[in-house]
């Protein structure tokens, strides 16, 4: 289930998408699609069950889908090594998004993970390196 529609992306992009554009509007709300799976994924993964069916966990989700969405489309019609300003900051957005949720620094409003165990994402840290070598050779003979 896709967080925003098309007219979001025709919105954000200030462009319409037709049968004939690149990408075509076909293409352009498989592409919303892809963004919404990326998006659920990564939230599964964080605990939380997808889709988010909740008012405002997807007004909160909304702009990001738009984000990443707009993103690739811009990337799927223009071929340039450089991207307008404002497309990187789509890019950027929708990038720190994604690492946000998946480090568990993001909540998403009205939702609750819904797992016991540690997200499948996390960072270890291991113990200053003299707590766990004292230099000795214990319990061996």
């Amino acid at each position: 289930m896709a967080y925003c529609a098309l007219a979001d992306i025709e919105a954000l992009m200030q462009t319409a998408f037709t049968d004939t554009s690149r990408p075509t509007s076909s293409e352009a709300e498989s592409i919303i699609d892809d963004v919404a799976a990326q998006i659920d994924g990564v939230a599964q993964a964080a605990g939380y069950t997808v889709p988010v069916t909740s008012t405002s966990g997807i007004a909160y989700l909304k702009p990001y889908n738009r984000f990443g969405a707009a993103c690739r489309c811009w990337h799927a019609g223009y071929i340039s090594d450089t991207a307008p300003d404002r497309v990187s900051y789509w890019c950027q957005e929708f990038k720190d998004f994604i690492a946000r949720l998946r480090r568990g620094e993001e909540q998403i409003p009205s939702e609750e993970p819904q797992s016991d165990i540690d997200p499948v994402f996390g960072i270890a840290q291991m113990p200053p390196r003299d707590q766990y070598f004292t230099g000795e050779d214990e319990g061996l003979e």
